[in-house]
């Protein structure tokens, strides 16, 4: 079965080009995070604010060396790294099966998106 992951995620409208970027160039991180009716979960569009971009992800293997993983975490690397505020443009958020295994990235919609303990909440 493997070891399963929450993640959640959001992009404000800044750098929501630079994502959509992202998904055009890869089919996998497209076929990712396609939002399921069922489950409610995959991408929403205008979320918390007009032009934004929230995803969710319910027990997913998010493993390192997965293109799609891989690419959605280069494109909220680049702007942690930016040094140009970008920071506040993003959020990540992803706690593993052990709920010490978490990681937290960025500050847009840091007070609907954080985890209480051990879920997350958005």
């Amino acid at each position: 079965m493997g070891y399963r992951s929450e993640v959640v995620f959001a992009v404000a409208p800044p750098l929501v080009d630079k994502f959509l970027a992202v998904m055009a160039a890869s089919e996998k991180v497209r076929d990712l995070i396609k939002y399921n009716e069922t489950y409610k979960e995959g991408i929403r569009f205008n979320f918390y604010s007009e032009g934004d971009i929230v995803v969710n992800l319910n027990s997913i293997k998010w493993y390192e060396g997965y293109e799609e993983v891989d690419k959605i975490k280069e494109f909220f690397d680049e702007a942690v790294n930016a040094n140009d505020g970008s920071e506040e443009c993003i959020r990540f958020i992803r706690i593993g099966e052990d709920p010490q295994d978490q990681e937290v990235i960025g500050y847009y919609e840091e007070d609907n998106i954080f985890i209480p303990s051990p879920s997350i909440c958005w």
